[in-house]
C-alpha cells in the first residue's frame, strides 16, 4: 500500500491535473479564436452583403416604391431571406429620413401623412447616413451590427443610404454548442487518457519495478546468480537483462577471481593491440578528413566563379529590365499625348451638357494615366540599383524656403498656411531635385487632405550623425492600419479611393528617395480629424 501511494499517487495525480489545465486551456483558445474568426466572418459577410445589394436596394426603390410597392417588399424580403443574420433594411436620404423600413414587409406601406415623418434614432445615425463613406457599428451589448452603406449615382450623386441591422445572435449559440462539445470531448478524452496511461504504467513500470525489487532483495542476502523474469524491449527490460547479467557476472567473478587475476596479463596486451588498432584507425580518419578539405577547397573556388557568373546574368537581367520600364514608358505616354491635347479643344466646342461631361471625365482619366505612367517609371528608376543621385551639401532653411516659394500657388489657392522653424546651421548631404520631389509629394498630400484653416509646420534637428525632418499638418489624421500600409505601392486611404488624381504612389516614391540616401521616414497621427506628421532623416554635411 505504501509503494502504490508513494508512486503511482505521486505520479498521476500531477499527470491528472498537468492533463486538466492543458485540456482546458486548450479548450477556451480553440473556443476564443474560433468565436472570434465566426465573428470576423459575419461581419465580414455582413459588409460584402451591404456592398453588393445597395444597388439593387436602391435601383428597386426607385423604380418600384411608387407605383409597385408589394412588388419592392418581395424584393426586398427575398433579399432578406439571401442572409440568415439580416434583421433589417432601412432606406433613409442624406437628412437621416427614413424612406422605407423593412418592417413594411408585414405591416404594410407607412403612411407618412397620417403618423409624420420618420427619422433615425439619433444624430450619430443621422450624420452616418448622410457621409459619403461607409460606416460599421458592433454594439456589443444589443450583439447587433448596423451598417451604413451610401449610394452614389453614376455621376457622384449621393442622395440615398441604406442601413442593414444584422444579428449577432447566432455566434453566441455557436460559442455555447462548441463550448459544450469540447468540454464533452476533453473530459472523454482525459479519463480514457488516464486510465490508459494507469494500466500502461502498472503494466510496463510498476511491476517489473517490483520484480527488479525482489531480485536486489535476494542478492543482498547472497544469492548470486538469480534471473528476474522481465521479457519488456525497453529500458526496464535493458535494465533487468543488465541486472541479470550483473547477477551472473558476479557469480563468475566470485568463482574466478584467482583465474582472472592470472589471465590479467593477456587482457591488458588485448587492450593494448586493441588501443592501437583504434590509433591506427584515427590515422587513417585524419588523411581522409585532409583529403575531404581539399576536395572542400576546390569546390569553394568553383562554387565563387559560379556565383561571380550568376552576379554577371543578373546585372544584365537588370539592365534589361530598366530598358523594358523605359521603352514601356515611351509606348504608354505616347499615344496619350494626343489625347490630353485635343480632348480640351473638343471639349471647349462641345455645346451638348452629357456630351461635354463625359468629355470632362475622359480628360481627367487620361491625365490620370498619364500621371500614373510617369509615377510608375519614376518609382521604378529609383528601384533600379543602377539609379544614381547627385549628393551635395545643402543649405537645408535655403532649399526648403526656394521650394516653398516654388509651390506658392498650391498654398494660395487652397489657403494654407505654412510655417518653417527650421534653424539656419543645419546643412544636409542630398540630391536637391530629389529633395524638391520628396517635398512636393508630400506638402500636396498634405494640401490634399487638409481641413479648413489648414496649418503645415516644418521643423528639424540634429541627431547624431542625421537631421531629422518633420513635416506637421492639421488635416484628417489616419489610422493606426492606414499609417502601417501609407508606404506600399498603389494603397489609397479610404478618403482617397474617389480621387481620380491620387496613383497612391506618392509616398512610396518618398520612401524610395529617403532611403536612396541612407536616411528613414515613417508616418505619426494621433487619429482621424488630429492631424499627421511624416518625419524623415538625411545625413548631415558639413557647413564649410
Amino acid at each position: 500500500m505504501k509503494r502504490f501511494q508513494s508512486l503511482k499517487l505521486k505520479i498521476f495525480l500531477p499527470l491528472l491535473g498537468i492533463l486538466l489545465v492543458v485540456f482546458l486551456t486548450s479548450s477556451l483558445v480553440v473556443i476564443d479564436r474560433e468565436s472570434k474568426s465566426a465573428k470576423e466572418s459575419l461581419i465580414e459577410t455582413a459588409t460584402s452583403y451591404s456592398s453588393l445589394s445597395i444597388t439593387s436596394v436602391i435601383q428597386n426603390f426607385v423604380f418600384y416604391n411608387e407605383s409597385g410597392f408589394y412588388k419592392f417588399t418581395e424584393v426586398i424580403d427575398n433579399l432578406m431571406k439571401l442572409n440568415d443574420n439580416l434583421l433589417t433594411i432601412q432606406i433613409v436620404n442624406v437628412n437621416g429620413k427614413i424612406l422605407f423600413d423593412s418592417e413594411e414587409i408585414q405591416t404594410g406601406k407607412y403612411d407618412e401623412r397620417t403618423y409624420g415623418e420618420r427619422y433615425l434614432e439619433n444624430t450619430t445615425l443621422i450624420q452616418r447616413a448622410g457621409d459619403p463613406t461607409y460606416s460599421l457599428f458592433l454594439d456589443d451589448e444589443t450583439r447587433r451590427v448596423d451598417i451604413i452603406q451610401p449610394y452614389f449615382e453614376d455621376w457622384g450623386r449621393h442622395d440615398y443610404s441604406v442601413r442593414y441591422i444584422f444579428s449577432l445572435e447566432s455566434l453566441d449559440t455557436m460559442t455555447n454548442e462548441m463550448i459544450v462539445t469540447i468540454l464533452l470531448n476533453t473530459g472523454i478524452f482525459i479519463i480514457v487518457s488516464f486510465l490508459l496511461i494507469f494500466f500502461l504504467f502498472n503494466y510496463f513500470i510498476s511491476s517489473p519495478i517490483g520484480e527488479l525489487t525482489k531480485g536486489v532483495r535476494r542478492m543482498s542476502k547472497g544469492t548470486l546468480g538469480y534471473e528476474v523474469t522481465i521479457k519488456s524491449k525497453d529500458e526496464i527490460g535493458e535494465l533487468a537483462t543488465a541486472f541479470n547479467t550483473m547477477s551472473n557476472d558476479l557469480k563468475i567473478s566470485r568463482d574466478n577471481l584467482e583465474e582472472y587475476s592470472k589471465n590479467l596479463e593477456k587482457l591488458v596486451a588485448a587492450r593494448t593491440k586493441e588501443l592501437e588498432e583504434k590509433t591506427r584507425r584515427l590515422e587513417q580518419i585524419n588523411q581522409d578528413l585532409t583529403i575531404a578539405r581539399e576536395e572542400l577547397r576546390g569546390l569553394n573556388i568553383n562554387l565563387e566563379g559560379r556565383v561571380q557568373e550568376r552576379t554577371r546574368e543578373v546585372e544584365k537581367l537588370l539592365k534589361q529590365k530598366d530598358e523594358f520600364i523605359n521603352q514601356l514608358g515611351h509606348d504608354l505616354k505616347n499615344p496619350l499625348g494626343p489625347l490630353i491635347n485635343l480632348i480640351p479643344l473638343l471639349e471647349d466646342k462641345e455645346e451638348d451638357i452629357a456630351k461635354k461631361e463625359m468629355l470632362t471625365v475622359l480628360h481627367r482619366n487620361a491625365d490620370y494615366m498619364k500621371n500614373l505612367v510617369v509615377k510608375t517609371l519614376e518609382l521604378a528608376m529609383l528601384n533600379s540599383p543602377n539609379t544614381r543621385f547627385s549628393i551635395e551639401p545643402l543649405h537645408l532653411s535655403q532649399e526648403i524656403k526656394q521650394i516653398i516659394n516654388n509651390k506658392k500657388i498650391l498654398f494660395d489657392e487652397n489657403h494654407v498656411k505654412i510655417t518653417s522653424a527650421i534653424d539656419a546651421s543645419l546643412w544636409i548631404k542630398a540630391d536637391r531635385l530629389r529633395l524638391e520631389e520628396l517635398l512636393t509629394n508630400i506638402f500636396e498630400n498634405s494640401v490634399k487632405y487638409c481641413q479648413e484653416e489648414c496649418r503645415i509646420t516644418i521643423n528639424a534637428q540634429l541627431t547624431n550623425e542625421y537631421v531629422t525632418i518633420s513635416i506637421t499638418d492639421t488635416g484628417i489624421g489616419m489610422t493606426q492600419e492606414e499609417i502601417g500600409r501609407v508606404f506600399d505601392e498603389f494603397y489609397k486611404a479610404d478618403s482617397a479611393r474617389h480621387d481620380i488624381q491620387n496613383t497612391g504612389l506618392g509616398m512610396s516614391i518618398c520612401r524610395r528617395i529617403v532611403e536612396k540616401h541612407g536616411g528613414a521616414i515613417w508616418v505619426e497621427s494621433p487619429g482621424p480629424g488630429k492631424g499627421t506628421t511624416v518625419f524623415f532623416t538625411f545625413p548631415v554635411a558639413d557647413a564649410s
